[in-house]
């Protein structure tokens, strides 16, 4: 009997995940604020909202040999039973004032370590969980809650912080998180073919270097990847600069948050578009292609707007058409992976990408003290155009993407 998309353990891990994502947004906004009103460091805030990057890009690809090896259902369970009990001693600490910085960065790391792990455990999970045919639709839907999350708890920030309090929020987060790993007792997780293996320092060292050599052996994820990472190395630290960016052109910081706000929703609007309706191969390729290579002209457009109105209609329609592009591109890449180190592979092309953005960040702060931002952004958009179209329109990935080949009809 075919499996349906909305089948029990989608609907779910869908609810749990989404509940788990409510408590940590609220989270993300209180610590922010408790650490800033507590220090007036914004350079603190800095470092907390970097920990995830650098542990994300230093050990996904070894955390992901790991999770090949073990039973995803435990590791996920025992992950939000984890970070639950984290954020309920961060709560009571917080009621009791005994709560300090060097705790939250404590509790920052250890969330960290467990998002490394937890991550490529949901994604996996997802490709067996979602028939091959939705999947799509199954990674939109997923996405568009955390989006729909994401967008309602960043307009309503300051009202849940002065409504409950801080202490309240994290524990209201640690309970979320306690309340996933409940739900996700009841799902039905597949064992995975490397499942039960013995876990070794040697064992996951070779898994990873066996993934980059397989990404680079495969015609179609030698392109994927090395491409992924040079968009993210050229276009992605022009988020990151945004607020300086806005205050360049004038605007002020109430403006810089419904521009953030503008295209987040436009993104949201993209995966609940792309969740509603099924499309075909053919159509999934041109909506990629166009997705891709029409956001760059849409972002320089709203990069040398001097209008609000129009920055934001240039935004809205970059974003979409970049969520777009991005949502397809993520699931064609899943699809791509072999299941027996599906996520060892998945760990080594999050960790380029991630370490991509890091240093993007990096390199846009360096040439933002010289240049101008819009012109450093438009520098960055036009330098990544050539890379997009490349990827979108070389023959290899059109024929997979037309054809959803697997791993293995495209490798040499």
């Amino acid at each position: 009997m075919r499996k349906k998309l909305w089948n029990k353990d989608f609907v779910l891990l869908l609810q749990g995940n989404a509940v788990s994502t409510i408590g940590d947004v609220m989270y993300s906004i209180a610590i922010g604020y408790w650490v800033y009103q507590t220090t007036g460091s914004s350079a603190l805030m800095g470092i907390m909202s970097s920990i995830s990057m650098f542990v994300t890009m230093f050990l996904s690809p070894f955390c992901g040999s790991i999770v090949d090896k073990c039973n995803r259902k435990w590791l996920i369970v025992c992950i939000d039973v984890l970070q639950g009990v984290i954020m309920l001693t961060v709560g009571i600490l917080a009621y009791l004032n005994a709560l300090n910085v060097p705790i939250v960065l404590t509790a920052a790391f250890i969330a960290a370590f467990g998002s490394v792990f937890y991550s490529p455990s949901i994604s996996t999970l997802m490709l067996d969980i979602i028939p091959r045919d939705d999947m799509v639709r199954g990674q939109s839907i997923h996405s568009g809650i955390s989006s729909m999350i994401d967008l309602v708890g960043s307009a309503f920030s300051g009202a849940m912080v002065a409504f409950f309090g801080v202490p309240l929020i994290v524990v209201i987060n640690g309970i979320s998180n306690l309340y996933s790993a409940c739900t996700e007792l009841f799902v039905h997780v597949p064992k995975t073919v490397q499942q039960k293996e013995s876990v070794t320092a040697k064992g996951v060292l070779k898994d990873s270097l066996v993934a980059v050599k397989t990404i680079f052996s495969d015609k179609c994820l030698r392109i994927f990847a090395p491409c992924a990472l040079l968009v993210n190395l050229l276009a992605s630290g022009a988020f990151t600069l945004m607020l300086p960016f806005c205050m360049e052109k004038g605007f002020s910081v109430d403006m810089y948050g419904y521009l953030v706000s503008i295209y987040s929703a436009a993104c949201l609007v993209a995966v609940l578009m792309l969740g509603i309706v099924k499309l075909k191969p053919k159509t999934q390729f041109w909506f990629m292609s166009l997705g891709f290579t029409l956001s760059v002209p849409c972002m320089i457009a709203a990069y040398f707007s001097h209008n609000f109105v129009l920055m934001c209609i240039f935004a809205f329609s970059a974003g979409f058409l970049n969520c777009v592009g991005n949502t397809i591109f993520d699931a064609s890449m899943m699809l791509a992976l072999p299941e027996q180190n599906r996520s060892t592979m998945l760990g080594v092309f999050q960790s380029g990408c991630v370490g991509g953005c890091a240093l993007s960040a990096v390199i846009y702060g360096f040439l933002g003290e010289l240049f101008p931002l819009y012109i450093v952004f438009t520098m960055g958009s036009v330098l990544s155009l050539p890379i997009m179209i490349f990827m979108c329109f070389h023959p290899r990935i059109k024929r997979f993407i037309q054809g959803q080949k697997t791993l293995g009809e495209e490798t040499v």
